[in-house]
């Protein structure tokens, strides 16, 4: 008869030693990864933000010289109309074909794309004065040179400018005009 010979059982589980050790370790790393995934956040919805803005500006440069008319873009409560508000950006914005050039939303303007709010803790407003943006047909947007804050809610230092010069380029920086700090009061 053979004899089946059983060696030790194997060891499961963890110890208590072992398990309090690797708690402890979980809870640093995460008093340290936390904030800066918070930060990382923040900045990548600042940075996305104002990408897309830019494309907005874009399409609306070009859609004005395809169409060779006035396109405008405005801040908007309600998706339909201009409130004429250049702290309320963040609320949401209008792309239209501005047939009269007055930079507001008459009956009868198609809409183009309609931009709605922008992530909770995001503010988003353009230079005061500035409650509109209008194209030429030539793709210029004289009388409308502005600036565009985009701020997080916590991180300075994520803050972005989208900047629109008089020709109508416009170009995404970490500071305002004059290397001034994006602020947003």
């Amino acid at each position: 008869m053979d004899v089946v010979r059983h060696s030790p059982r194997a060891q499961r589980g963890l110890t208590l030693v072992e398990l309090i050790t690797t708690t402890a370790v979980l809870g640093i790393s995460l008093a340290v990864i936390v904030p800066s995934w918070t930060s990382f956040a923040q900045r990548n919805q600042v940075t996305a933000t104002s990408n897309l803005l830019l494309a907005h500006l874009r399409f609306a440069r070009t859609s004005a010289v395809h169409r060779r008319a006035f396109v405008s873009l405005c801040p908007s409560n309600d998706g339909s109309s201009c409130s004429g508000n250049p702290f309320g950006w963040h609320q949401g914005y209008l792309i239209f074909s501005d047939a009269n050039g007055n930079r507001s939303r008459d009956a009868g303007e198609p809409l183009m794309r309609v931009q709605g709010e922008a992530p909770p803790g995001l503010r988003l407003f353009s230079t005061a004065g500035r409650p509109a943006i209008r194209f030429r047909s030539d793709g210029a947007a004289w009388s409308t040179n502005t600036t565009f804050s985009i701020c997080a809610s916590d991180d300075s230092t994520a803050n972005r400018a989208v900047i629109l010069f008089g020709t109508g380029r416009a170009r995404v920086d970490r500071r305002a005009p004059g290397n001034k700090p994006v602020t947003c009061l």
